[in-house]
């Protein structure tokens, strides 16, 4: 997929900490704040029991440092399903700045890049950003459950066994995230 280059919004309040409702600061990982370095943003919902809201399930921000570590530990077949994968969903239009055509942000917030559902038909979604001095700098991205039951499947044991590491490395847990990890409920995959 392509992204534009020249990108950059104020953070939408859907990035925010759900702790503390301001933009993040640090890195989930490593603890360090973010600099002038790319930072990137997960966050993942699902519908409660009666269906009528979302609730958040897990959110981490991770510096550039701590995601090229991260994917340095993504195993060779992993890495190669998912690239397969990418090329195979279509890519975006290729511009050389967001001037160059009129962005819907509240579209893209609030629908699956990859089905097109809204969020109202989902019962989970994820939702990515990718940041740098306080914006955002690429399109968010929402993943509905269809494409993370794909994605979940692309992955080695290898790459499935790092990501479950992966959360237990987290240096500030939210409450619901530390909740899920006690009861050792089955963990999605980490999408950025």
């Amino acid at each position: 997929m392509h992204f534009f280059f020249n990108f950059s919004e104020d953070i939408p309040e859907e990035f925010h900490s759900s702790e503390n409702h301001q933009p993040h600061t640090e890195c989930s990982v490593c603890g360090n704040g973010f600099g002038k370095d790319h930072y990137f943003i997960e966050k993942a919902f699902q519908k409660t029991y009666d269906k009528t809201e979302f609730q958040l399930t897990f959110e981490y921000a991770v510096c550039e440092r701590c995601k090229t570590d991260m994917m340095k530990s993504i195993s060779k077949e992993s890495m190669q399903n998912i690239q397969d994968f990418a090329m195979n969903m279509g890519a975006m239009p290729r511009l050389k700045s967001s001037e160059e055509v009129e962005i819907d942000m509240d579209f893209l917030l609030n629908h699956c890049i990859a089905s097109g559902k809204s969020l109202d038909d989902l019962e989970e979604y994820h939702l990515v950003g990718i940041f740098k001095n306080d914006k955002l700098v690429q399109l968010p991205m929402v993943y509905g459950e269809s494409f993370i039951e794909e994605y979940s499947e692309l992955l080695s044991e290898e790459t499935k066994g790092f990501f479950d590491d992966f959360f237990n490395n987290i240096t500030v847990l939210p409450p619901t995230l530390a909740k899920i990890l006690e009861d050792e409920k089955p963990r999605r995959p980490v999408l950025i």
